[in-house]
């Protein structure tokens, strides 16, 4: 998030955009070592691209409120198609607290998978049942389960199609060189460390 490449839907416009913020997203670890000046030990970690999967989400239309559809209302996103080589893995459906970002999802926040027929995805196949539990969950009949991760009152639901990248990203090139800390930006590097508990560029 603190790259702030991400659109009004906490989502990225491209998988290009995506790929770039994994590539240069770092962990700086330091290590007490009294032999430096300053007394620390810096090592930067990225992270290990190749584990992470890559999903797209199409958003149906529409929302319910107590039972009733309406026009869900998103931001104009600038986002690509979904390129050929995603697959759909099945409907999902989320809350909508109308801040501009999909919330939480019934089926596995408040464990309403354990009353409807989902995939190993823990999603559904079909949009009409999609659909139809979109609206039985912003009706007062829904009762969530006990967890606190979910929505815990009833209100608008949508309804998202999920997909995911089939193909291992692109090798884009890591510059390889050797970066030398000089002592002036690791020492404010350390101090900001400690006193936030990480460092962001």
């Amino acid at each position: 998030m603190h790259q702030k490449r991400h659109n009004a839907l906490l989502q990225f416009d491209s998988q290009e955009i995506a790929w770039t913020v994994l590539r240069d997203e770092i962990v700086i670890q330091f290590e007490r070592d009294d032999t430096r000046n300053p007394p620390w030990k810096v090592e930067i970690l990225r992270l290990p691209c190749e584990e992470f999967n890559l999903y797209a989400y199409k958003v149906w239309p529409v929302c319910f409120q107590a039972g009733e559809p309406k026009d869900l209302r998103l931001p104009t996103p600038a986002a690509e198609s979904i390129p050929a080589d995603y697959r759909t893995l099945g409907y999902d459906v989320v809350s909508w607290p109308g801040g501009g970002y999909l919330g939480c999802c019934p089926l596995f926040c408040n464990e309403e998978a354990r009353t409807q027929p989902v995939n190993p995805y823990c999603l559904l196949d079909e949009i009409t049942p999609a659909l139809d539990l979109a609206r039985f969950c912003s009706t007062t009949d829904w009762k969530p389960g006990p967890h606190y991760c979910g929505r815990g009152n009833p209100g608008p639901f949508c309804v998202v199609e999920v997909w995911r990248k089939t193909k291992p990203f692109a090798d884009l090139k890591r510059s390889e060189g050797v970066f030398e800390w000089p002592p002036d930006l690791l020492h404010r590097l350390v101090q900001h460390k400690l006193g936030h508990g990480r460092v962001f560029e």
